[in-house]
């Protein structure tokens, strides 16, 4: 089907599909035609998606990406607006008769000459005439600019189907910044959503997500204090965006970050009303609730307080993706997801904030939650029938089930349409074993790899041991290196004298079960996409605390794809390319490997075959020991977020962490800890 003449047959299906939806009329008008129709529409587009011939791409990928979402928005122009146009309208229009829209609610007696003239047929179909103005200053004062134009619907539809092909366009140009695949735009150019809701009916989400688009193309372009411009031009147009913001400052871009500030001067024609441009904007949001999902069963358990639960809950939420995900885009996309998830109100267009990142996290969850406000359409129906807009409730379970369930098979599995790079079938695998004065544990260590499946070499890489761990290495078969001083940086040593096609590391005091290189090549060779994972762990000394200790090692392993060394971490050869090589790390290596692969794909977790040492946790004090890792650990990720991945002084943290240890132990401090750092990983 990745011919030219199979996709060539999609691309008509789909706009046939397109185009029987838009003579079906407005949403909610014959839904049990409209309804399958715009479902076929989304199948189609994932099609297209998956099916985009492999011989078309660049320039010409893009401009037949745009063609086609250009013609699918055109059969969409006779489509009947949406009810918020005409809200869009009277606000521009009573701005240019002097009046300010949020002080003057549309029932507002002030208005009433306003209303009875010839915008009375607008009038008479704004929504909530008792509200003023919500929308930021920005989108007020374009509102004015068109109104002053042409004060009609249709004008102001056009004007956003426009916008929305200039999207089109700046994506493509942001694809191909990013050196991403043609048919990616097609997740947003062929989506049913945004045409229905965009094109169709005209909703002003499009001048937010114009804002971000150009934003995330000026970033892409390392034009910095643009991208900030427009990102505060975004959040002007729809307060949305500016949940994103946090994750868009940088070590490099924070003296421009002031930029996105700009745009906020447009408070300056409405500032003298003060916190009157966020009455209506707090009454909306704390009084009203349509199609929402976590707050409603928060509404079930917290009535009076469900509000304040779901904005601490986003608070909880947006700290650990701020401190775990470091990829600007990737942040951007998290951020905009758990916003809309604990919105009081998600009607179907707010949805559209999140399509443009679909280019480059297309994830199966949201792709199905916008198919599936398919089952909000009732509700329209309803309303067009007998004038009462009601929700129905036990439609939202085929919405928000499915959408849940893909959403956590994505965070312990791939959730990801599509993914950047694939790579070859692995054959072949080298052990690297990082050590210092391990005579006690090598041999164990080293006799549970003979004869595995597909392991070619074994390397030890010492880093000045004292005793005969060099000489038992060698007697068990391995190749023995002298490296530096330094767990990561002799991990570092051996990867780049080591050949195959997988590398595993393995601590000395760690062991591996029957069947585990079997079982990684398997999953490797299964999951094409995957730059390598780590297994899960459990320790020799199985008492409660160690137990605990274990389950929360290998839960963040799974849920957040940041492993500890103690869980042999394994990445193909051909990854290390796109990721910098291995960290050149003195400590926190595992960490950063993780952070590293998690950018270019989801990292495997294959729980129960590593036997870890307890000995760290013999002697030290376990509530101290897990103060201690927790600590460093959130350092170093805080340090991280705000320099990148440009780590200096991450000695501080090697000395911290076993000059702890042994210190506790009787040992002699910094020196002596500084001597035996190699000999295992941090057990939690």
């Amino acid at each position: 089907m990745n011919t030219r003449g199979g996709f060539g047959l999609l691309c008509l299906g789909w706009l046939a599909a397109m185009t029987a939806l838009a003579v079906n009329g407005p949403v909610g008008e014959r839904v049990w035609l409209g309804g399958p129709l715009y479902g076929v529409a989304f199948l189609l587009l994932i099609l297209l998606v998956r099916y985009f011939p492999d011989d078309i791409f660049g320039r010409q990928g893009l401009v037949i990406g745009v063609a086609i979402g250009v013609a699918g928005r055109l059969v969409f122009i006779g489509f009947e607006p949406g009810n918020d146009i005409n809200r869009y309208v009277w606000e521009g229009y009573i701005q240019l008769k002097g009046f300010n829209p949020y002080l003057f609610a549309p029932d507002h007696d002030a208005l009433k000459p306003l209303a009875g003239g010839p915008m009375n047929g607008i009038w008479q179909a704004v929504n909530h005439k008792s509200f003023a103005a919500c929308y930021p200053p920005g989108a007020l004062l374009l509102f004015r600019a068109m109104a002053g134009i042409a004060p009609t619907l249709f004008f102001f539809k056009w004007f956003m189907l426009a916008c929305d092909v200039a999207v089109l366009v700046i994506l493509a140009l942001f694809l191909k910044a990013r050196a991403l695949a043609p048919g990616r735009l097609l997740l947003y150019a062929a989506n049913p959503l945004v045409i229905v809701y965009i094109a169709g009916e005209g909703h002003l989400d499009v001048l937010q997500v114009l804002g971000v688009s150009l934003a995330l193309l000026c970033f892409a372009r390392q034009k910095e204090g643009w991208g900030f411009l427009f990102m505060g031009l975004a959040i002007m147009s729809k307060y949305f965006a500016v949940i994103g913001l946090p994750f868009l400052v940088t070590r490099r871009n924070w003296k421009k970050s002031w930029i996105v500030l700009l745009p906020f001067g447009f408070f300056g024609v409405f500032g003298a009303d003060g916190a009157a441009v966020f009455t209506s904007l707090a009454t909306f949001g704390g009084t009203l609730h349509y199609n929402d999902g976590l707050t409603a069963l928060l509404r079930f358990f917290f009535p009076e307080q469900y509000l304040a639960v779901a904005l601490v809950l986003l608070a909880g939420y947006l700290g650990g993706v701020f401190l775990l995900i470091h990829e600007r885009t990737h942040g951007l996309y998290l951020a905009f997801g758990g916003l809309l998830l604990c919105l009081p109100t998600l009607h179907p267009w707010y949805l559209v904030l999140v399509a443009p990142l679909l280019l480059v996290y297309p994830s199966r969850a949201w792709l199905y939650l916008m198919a599936a406000v398919v089952f909000t359409f009732p509700v329209l129906a309803v309303e067009r029938q007998t004038g009462v807009f009601q929700e129905i409730h036990w439609l939202k379970w085929f919405e928000y089930l499915p959408f849940l369930g893909l959403l956590l098979y994505g965070c312990l599995y791939d959730g990801l349409l599509m993914r950047p790079y694939t790579f070859t079938s692995p054959q072949s695998v080298v052990v690297v074993i990082p050590v210092l004065n391990e005579a006690a544990q090598i041999e164990r260590c080293l006799v549970g790899l003979k004869n595995r499946t597909g392991v070619t070499q074994i390397i030890v890489v010492d880093g000045g041991s004292t005793d005969d761990t060099r000489r038992i290495a060698r007697q068990a078969g391995a190749r023995v290196l002298q490296g530096p001083t330094g767990r990561g940086r002799q991990i570092k040593y051996g990867i780049d004298r080591a050949g195959g096609d997988v590398v595993l590391i393995l601590h000395a005091d760690c062991a591996l079960k029957n069947g585990t290189f079997k079982r990684m090549l398997q999953a490797l060779v299964r999951q094409p996409h995957s730059p390598g994972g780590a297994f899960g762990m459990c320790f020799e000394n199985t008492d409660f605390r160690n137990r605990v200790i274990a389950a929360l090692n290998n839960g963040r392993a799974r849920l957040t794809g940041i492993a500890f060394g103690d869980q042999a971490q394994f990445v193909r050869r051909q990854a290390l390319t796109p990721i910098g090589g291995f960290p050149d790390l003195l400590l926190m290596e595992d960490v950063e490997l993780s952070l590293r692969l998690n950018a270019i794909g989801r990292p495997l977790f294959l729980p129960r075959h590593v036997q870890a040492s307890s000995r760290r946790w013999a002697g030290n004090g376990f509530g101290g020991n897990v103060w201690l890792v927790l600590r460093l650990c959130t350092c170093y990720l805080l340090q991280r977020r705000v320099r990148g991945d440009d780590i200096r002084r991450v000695d501080t943290y090697y000395r911290a962490y076993y000059s702890k240890h042994l210190d506790r132990s009787g040992g002699d401090g910094g020196r002596h800890a500084m001597s035996r750092g190699p000999e295992s990983g941090r057990k939690m």
